[in-house]
């Protein structure tokens, strides 16, 4: 199956489309009271970078996507850069090395998550 054909059968999935709507109305109804965390369950492997990527394109919203590892979000985040292009997704890592050890910060994840936020304060379009 082409990618253009798998994006076009989850865009048009009523689920998709009842999320990009509950991901537009919590904004402007939230708006002045910050936004609202929406979870997404019952998806499995690429099948979440698709929906996320779908709703992005439709909400012209910024996103903030959490993974449970970085494993995991590096999966993702190729999925991602894959059907949305490298310009709208980032990768904003952990700053330290061992959970346990937090003393010793990864100087270069540090250098990373400084540059996503200097990307994201600096651009006029929202970023996944």
């Amino acid at each position: 199956m082409s990618k253009a054909l798998v994006n076009s059968l989850f865009a048009k999935s009523s689920q998709t489309r009842k999320l990009g709507e509950s991901i537009v109305k919590s904004e402007t109804f939230n708006s002045a009271k910050g936004s609202r965390n929406i979870a997404i369950s019952g998806l499995t492997g690429s099948s979440v970078s698709l929906v996320v990527a779908d709703v992005f394109k439709s909400t012209n919203l910024p996103f903030l996507v959490v993974f449970n590892n970085k494993e995991e979000a590096a999966y993702h985040l190729n999925d991602l850069e894959n059907l949305l292009g490298d310009q709208n997704v980032l990768f904003y890592p952990g700053s330290y090395r061992r959970p346990y050890q937090i003393e010793e910060t990864d100087n270069a994840n540090v250098l990373l998550r400084s540059e996503v936020l200097n990307r994201l304060n600096s651009r006029k379009k929202p970023a996944l």
